[in-house]
């Protein structure tokens, strides 16, 4: 079983990412816990301190209702999921959350910053926590029959690989992508066989002297060729608050993926 977050504002991409996350999910046998982030402001009290308070603005009142009615679509018949409003900036509320869940979930990114980009980079570097990126598409299995997993050996594709285990072993097929000219890596395929994982193919993917956007089309290019319907990775970088602290690959392959990405960093 697995805690899961997913993070709304009312926002376009909200509805494709509460259906990614209820289906991961129900395909765990996890509950899923929606935080619908209300607009909020930092007032100052004195010449230290702030309050947060609540903003009633029209368009922020507005965001609310549709943040509230996309959870009732989606996910107001499901027994595993609930909602949680929250007044707190993006940053303070993955702050706060993060260690009650195993896995945040946000929606595709389209740009280098905005609400999206901001709690992707949070989640990463201030929360710590594993985080799925779901396509805008409805293309999310339940459940996941082939997993694929970008392997090189580091700390971030270790932690991602553990972050992802309970998929790993519901998967009919793992593939396990290495960059042209790597070994197979028999100490990660000994580690797979003690979790029960044995279904796993090594496949090689690139060539030479690829930059690192061309390392990120070319990893995406092989999880599409081999069909898979998740790619699991590691994420490169540095806290920002948005997409620019992170390495061209990592940033292509999460604003291009056609399927769901789960990172860690």
């Amino acid at each position: 079983m697995q805690c899961l977050l997913a993070l709304i504002n009312g926002c376009e991409t909200d509805a494709a990412s509460l259906r990614a996350a209820s289906a991961l999910a129900n395909s765990t046998g996890g509950n899923l816990t929606v935080a619908l982030i209300r607009t909020a402001e930092a007032l100052p009290i004195g010449t230290l301190d702030t309050v947060v308070m609540s903003n009633n603005s029209i368009s922020a009142q507005e965001a609310l209702t549709r943040g509230r009615a996309i959870y009732s679509d989606e996910c107001g018949e499901l027994s595993n999921c609930r909602l949680e409003e929250i007044d707190a900036a993006i940053p303070d509320t993955i702050e706060r959350v993060s260690p009650y869940h195993d896995l945040i979930v946000v929606g595709r990114l389209s740009d280098r910053e905005g609400p999206n980009a901001l709690a992707f980079s949070a989640a990463l570097w201030s929360g710590r926590c594993a985080v799925l990126v779901s396509p805008v598409s409805d293309n999310v299995q339940e459940p996941m029959q082939h997993v694929a997993v970008a392997w090189n050996g580091s700390a971030q594709a270790g932690r991602a690989l553990r972050a992802a285990l309970p998929f790993l072993r519901q998967a009919t097929e793992v593939s396990v992508l290495q960059r042209r000219g790597s070994a197979e890596d028999s100490g990660l395929k000994r580690y797979l066989a003690t979790h029960g994982i044995k279904q796993v193919q090594f496949r090689n993917y690139g060539e030479a002297r690829l930059t690192g956007r061309g390392w990120g089309r070319a990893l995406l290019s092989e999880t599409d060729a081999i069909g898979a319907d998740l790619l699991v990775m590691g994420a490169y970088g540095g806290w920002m608050g948005n997409l620019l602290g992170f390495g061209r690959a990592t940033e292509k392959i999460v604003t291009s993926a056609k399927v769901p990405v789960l990172l860690s960093a």
